[in-house]
C-alpha cells in the first residue's frame, strides 16, 4: 500500500467546474482511513484550499503543499512547515519584464495577491476569485513591509503568454523556478521552490520512502513530484509532458480519475 499520496487539485483532484465529486471524497477517505497520508498539492494559496479540504473533510487531509511548493503547511496544525520566498527586488525586476515582454502579472503571499498594473487583467482577477483572496492595486516599487511574496505569475490569452514566455531573458530560468500551471498562467517562484523538491523535503520529515508514494497529476507545474514519486499518474486530460513521464493514465478530472487511481493502486490492492 502507498503510505503517502500526492494530490494536484485544479484539473486533477477538481473537475472543471471546480467540484469535487462524491466519488472522489469517498475514495480519498477510504485511503486515509486505510492509513495513507493524504497531501494537497497545488499552485494555490494555503487559504485557496480551505474548501477543498473541507468537502473531503478536515479530518482527512495531512498536509498541504501550497504555490506550486513555496509553502508546505500542517492541515490539522495549520502550522508552516517549510517557505522559501521571493524577494521584493524579485518582484521589481518581475514588473519591469512583464512590461516588456507585454503581459499581467500579480504577487502572492499567504493571504494577500498584490498587482502593479493599473488595468488589472482578468487572469488575476481569476486567480484572487479562485483563491478567495483580497486583491490589491499596489506600485511595484511600493509594497507592504509586511507582504512575503511566494510566488508571482505572469497571465495572459494562452497564445500571447506563450509567445511572450518566448521573449524572456535568456538567464531568467537560472534565477527563477518558473513554469506553466495553466494554459494562462506562468507561476515564478524562488529557483528551489518546486512540488517535488517540496514533497522530498516532506517524506524526508515523515520517513517515507519514495516507493511509498503515489502522485497524481495532469499539468507542467506536476512533473518534479510525478519525477518524485514511486508510482506516477496522469490525468486523461493531461498535458502532453505528463502523459509522457508517467507510469500510468487515469480518466479525466471530470471522470473521476483520481478515484479510479485510487481506487487501483491502494483499495483494490489491499483486497
Amino acid at each position: 500500500m502507498y503510505k503517502l499520496i500526492a494530490l494536484d487539485v485544479n484539473g486533477t483532484l477538481l473537475t472543471d467546474r471546480k467540484e469535487l465529486t462524491e466519488e472522489v471524497i469517498e475514495a480519498v477517505r477510504k485511503a486515509k482511513k486505510r492509513g495513507s497520508k493524504i497531501v494537497l498539492c497545488t499552485e494555490r494559496s494555503y487559504d485557496g484550499i480551505v474548501k477543498v479540504v473541507h468537502d473531503l473533510g478536515n479530518q482527512y487531509v495531512d498536509y498541504a503543499i501550497c504555490f506550486n511548493g513555496a509553502l508546505v503547511k500542517d492541515a490539522k496544525m495549520h502550522t508552516t512547515l517549510s517557505r522559501v520566498n521571493l524577494t521584493k527586488d524579485d518582484l521589481v525586476y518581475l514588473y519591469q519584464i512583464s512590461e516588456r515582454i507585454g503581459c499581467s502579472v500579480h504577487f502572492d503571499d499567504e493571504h494577500s495577491i498584490y498587482t502593479p498594473n493599473q488595468h488589472i487583467g482578468k487572469y488575476t482577477v481569476q486567480e484572487a476569485y479562485y483563491n478567495n483572496t483580497p486583491l490589491y492595486y499596489r506600485n511595484a516599487y511600493d509594497l507592504p513591509e509586511h507582504f512575503i511574496p511566494s510566488k508571482a505569475i505572469f497571465s495572459e490569452e494562452k497564445n500571447k503568454l506563450d509567445s511572450s514566455i518566448k521573449k524572456l531573458p535568456k538567464d531568467f530560468f537560472s534565477k527563477f523556478h518558473a513554469i506553466k500551471s495553466g494554459p494562462n498562467f506562468f507561476e515564478i517562484l524562488n529557483s528551489t521552490a518546486s512540488k517535488g523538491n517540496a514533497l522530498k523535503a516532506l517524506c524526508e520529515r515523515l520517513g517515507v520512502d519514495p516507493l511509498d508514494v503515489l502522485a497524481i497529476g495532469d499539468h507542467e507545474n506536476d512533473l518534479s513530484m510525478l519525477a518524485f514519486a514511486g508510482k506516477s499518474v496522469a490525468m486523461e486530460n493531461a498535458d502532453r509532458a505528463v502523459l509522457h513521464i508517467a507510469d500510468d493514465v487515469t480518466a479525466s478530472n471530470n471522470q473521476n480519475g483520481v478515484a479510479a487511481a485510487i481506487n487501483k493502486y491502494v483499495l483494490e490492492q489491499d483486497e
